[in-house]
């Protein structure tokens, strides 16, 4: 708006020239470029990568004064029309003055919605980009906070510049908090069923992500639940299985997905668990949900609720408090795009379930809705998401500053990954996995750990679906390499993913998964597993090279990475909890079947052993070392070695 009148469709930038430079002169000389960054940018599709919205700035000049110049990379949330309408916001930090805005636009006529105010009120403008492949003008002219842009279809926007004047201080985030490195013991884990043996999961694991669908659990139509035994697998005993691994010291985190079509009018597995004609972002519509973990949690944790609380099915052993789990984890891949505008939550979306199921939306749905009405202490993980895209974090972040004041409704961020050359679960045919380190996977997974130190400082985070499919028919596959076999690449590679992941201040990293679903297939997670398929739980090297992993570890931090003095020699430090024993992971972070023999290492202490990762072997294979004149001699491959001082 201008002068409390309509703005005019945008034109290009010389055909307004004129009409600007006859506004007021005060204003005109106020006026100066507002630097946009990708901290910035909340995109509240969670589609495409919104920073390219403003990742130019410096590059392409001064489109105000006729000096633009073409962008290179486009925000382009993709062709799929159930996408749109797309909305990123701008936070300036603090209120401005705005006067006007400049987009590149490169495909004609196309409308926009430029919005200035707030969630609690936007102001939308309709704008028409003209023009092809230039700067286009829209005047603001407002003191505002926010700006958001709407793409109604699907469109690219390259670029875009703000002028105004800062009038306001943005308030400065506090100093990040420092993260504390997890204990080896809880930080390894894997992907597992109830029907999988626990000493196969115990072995090479300390955690377990279990995968559990909402509907094993219900009795229809009377909607009541059933856990000792459950409605699924013949009478799974779940109160038994939470027990066992704990007894094995094990931490289990059920993930609790999917939905149960007969309560939401038809709905599919995957769908939303929001009836037809609620909105799926209000927390209110999750409430069904937030019910079932209320209950899941009641039992499972460690508080005592009321028995006239229970919603139990008959002859179910009614007890709350049993005290054996710490986590609950709402939803899996929350962000699937592959399954419709039904199954795929937008950020604001999954916050508002997340919000019933974390406390019943501040106790907003009553008692007995929600984990913490149950058990206080009960940790909420999100869903784990199919990426690791952070523009979901941080929407979802801005919708609980908004609903929440501030307050984040999960105490654990949960993202997916693999190491592939499409990037997160874009396989194509022919394709084949790649190492952690050339897909600077530790690199990748920083990024979102300093957000979460800087911006939900407490938080943990977790990485819970990573890992190679054995079948070189596979897009995911590990490839044989020199003397390794894709066994044996596949134990080397997962092996060098955890270690990447913990020094990249991950708390908790869970496999995919223990056991193949097809040993013999080709397709994609066929083969990915520790072990050949249910029946036969045949160990791969990669269950061999895990347990020797959490054995030699299990007490012990992370202390950080040791200078080799050559890039293709990495080392770890870890130290145990208590005392001054030490462990080195030492390894060549290439693929190619790389040996380094005779490698000097500069050694603190006057005797260490090495640890070989040996298929057959769950605790490797030990040789004492000789320590000569304060050095080792150790001969480092592609699969890590340990080096452990007494």
């Amino acid at each position: 708006m201008l002068n409390g009148k309509k703005s005019l469709p945008c034109a290009s930038l010389f055909s307004l020239c004129a009409l600007w430079l006859g506004l007021s002169g005060c204003a005109r000389a106020a006026e100066h470029q507002i630097p946009l960054t990708p901290a910035m940018i909340i995109n509240e599709s969670g589609l495409g990568d919104a920073a390219l919205l403003v990742d130019e700035q410096s590059s392409v000049g001064d489109p105000a004064a006729g000096h633009g110049i073409a962008p290179k990379h486009p925000f382009f949330p993709g062709w799929t029309a159930w996408y749109y309408p797309v909305s990123v916001v701008v936070d300036l930090g603090a209120a401005d003055h705005v006067s006007r805005a400049f987009f590149y636009n490169t495909s004609g006529q196309n409308e926009i919605t430029v919005s200035t105010g707030g969630p609690a009120l936007w102001k939308p403008q309709s704008i028409t980009l003209g023009g092809y492949q230039s700067w286009q003008e829209c005047r603001i002219d407002a003191d505002t906070r926010y700006i958001r842009i709407t793409l109604p279809h699907p469109m690219s926007l390259p670029e875009m510049v703000v002028y105004g004047d800062r009038r306001g201080t943005p308030i400065p985030l506090p100093p990040p908090q420092q993260h504390i490195f997890p204990l080896m013991q809880s930080f390894l884990g894997v992907n597992a069923f109830i029907d999988d043996p626990i000493d196969k999961i115990a072995a090479p694991a300390g955690f377990v992500r279990e995968y559990h669908n909402w509907g094993w659990d219900v009795e229809n139509p009377d909607r009541q639940l059933r856990f000792q035994p459950s409605t699924a697998g013949g009478g799974w005993l779940f109160d038994d299985y939470y027990r066992q691994l704990k007894e094995n010291g094990v931490t289990v985190s059920p993930d609790l997905q999917q939905t149960v079509p007969d309560f939401f009018s038809g709905g599919d597995y995957d769908g939303k668990p929001v009836v037809k004609g609620e909105d799926a972002e209000k927390p209110a519509s999750y409430a069904r949900r937030a019910a079932y973990l209320f209950q899941y949690a009641a039992r499972y944790g460690s508080h005592l609720v009321p028995d006239s609380a229970l919603t139990l099915a008959p002859g179910q052993p009614r007890s709350s408090g049993q005290g054996v789990l710490r986590y609950l984890e709402d939803w899996n891949e929350p962000d699937k795009t592959w399954r419709g505008r039904e199954g795929y939550y937008t950020p604001y979306e999954l916050a508002a379930q997340l919000s019933a199921d974390y406390d019943g939306d501040q106790g907003r749905l009553g008692k007995t809705s929600g984990v913490k009405n149950a058990d206080p202490e009960m940790r909420l993980v999100m869903g784990g998401l199919a990426g690791l895209n952070l523009d979901q974090l941080r929407a979802m972040k801005f919708w609980a500053d908004v609903h929440r004041r501030g307050s984040f409704p999960a105490d654990v961020l949960n993202l997916h990954h693999y190491s592939s050359p499409s990037g997160d679960q874009g396989f194509q045919p022919g394709e084949q996995g790649i190492s952690p380190e050339a897909d600077q996977l530790k690199e990748k997974v920083m990024a979102i750990a300093a957000w979460r130190d800087q911006n939900l400082p407490g938080k943990e985070l977790w990485i819970t679906e990573f890992g190679y499919d054995t079948n070189s028919h596979s897009p995911l596959h590990a490839p044989a390499l020199g003397r390794l076999s894709a066994e044996q690449v596949q134990g080397a590679w997962l092996v060098r993913s955890y270690l990447a992941l913990v020094a990249a201040g991950v708390d908790r990293a869970a496999m995919f998964m223990l056991r193949d679903t097809k040993s013999e297939g080709g397709g994609v997670f066929e083969t990915c597993g520790l072990v050949t398929e249910k029946g036969r739980w045949e160990p791969k090297p990669s269950w061999f090279y895990m347990a020797t992993l959490k054995h030699h570890l299990s007490n012990m931090r992370y202390a950080g990475e040791v200078a080799s003095g050559r890039a293709d020699v990495r080392i770890y430090r870890f130290d145990a909890l208590t005392g001054k024993s030490r462990v080195y992971a030492v390894w060549c972070p290439t693929s190619e079947d790389k040996h380094i023999a005779a490698y000097p290492l500069p050694f603190p202490v006057h005797s260490a052993s090495t640890v070989t990762l040996l298929a057959g072997k769950r605790e490797g294979v030990s040789t004492s070392l000789l320590v000569q004149r304060g050095k080792v001699t150790l001969d480092v491959s592609e699969v890590p070695l340990l080096l452990r001082t007494p």
